[in-house]
């Protein structure tokens, strides 16, 4: 990847769940937004990131997604999809990740051109009944993508 590149990310609170009644709880919070899922259920959760196109004259192209979260023992990210406007630049699945991930990064392959904004979507789910819902929760600070000319 050239030397010439710069990452846009947005606050985790900026987030978007697809089927909110999937979900127990969505806690905007300073430092997060804090998911409490409900038993058995999974959702997709979206995070648009800011997206420049062009950058002095030069097409600017999409070399990763960078995802900032954590989650309980209870709830799992089963997926990272990353959409350029209505197209799909890069699918990560069947990841099952658990606990701290704070500087998680997912390659876009072939490396395409910024076109009509950036939206990482995180696949989710949660697991069978806890006796706390606590064990139900995924914190997302924030996400983020690699740009360069």
């Amino acid at each position: 990847m050239p030397a010439s590149k710069f990452t846009s990310w947005v606050h985790g609170s900026s987030m978007q769940v697809e089927y909110p009644n999937r979900v127990t709880s969505v806690r905007h919070t300073g430092p997060f937004v804090r998911i409490e899922g409900a038993a058995g259920q999974n959702t997709w959760v979206h995070l648009p990131v800011p997206t420049p196109t062009v950058a002095d004259g030069t097409p600017l192209r999409v070399g990763a997604g960078l995802v900032s979260f954590r989650t309980k023992e209870r709830a799992t990210v089963h997926e990272v999809i990353i959409y350029d406007g209505d197209k799909r630049i890069a699918e990560h699945t069947d990841l099952g990740l658990q606990g701290d991930h704070l500087e998680a990064r997912f390659e876009v392959p072939g490396n395409p051109e910024a076109g009509r904004g950036i939206n990482i979507t995180l696949g989710i789910s949660f697991s069978d009944p806890s006796p706390d819902v606590r064990s139900m929760q995924i914190e997302i600070i924030g996400a983020g993508v690699e740009f360069f000319a």
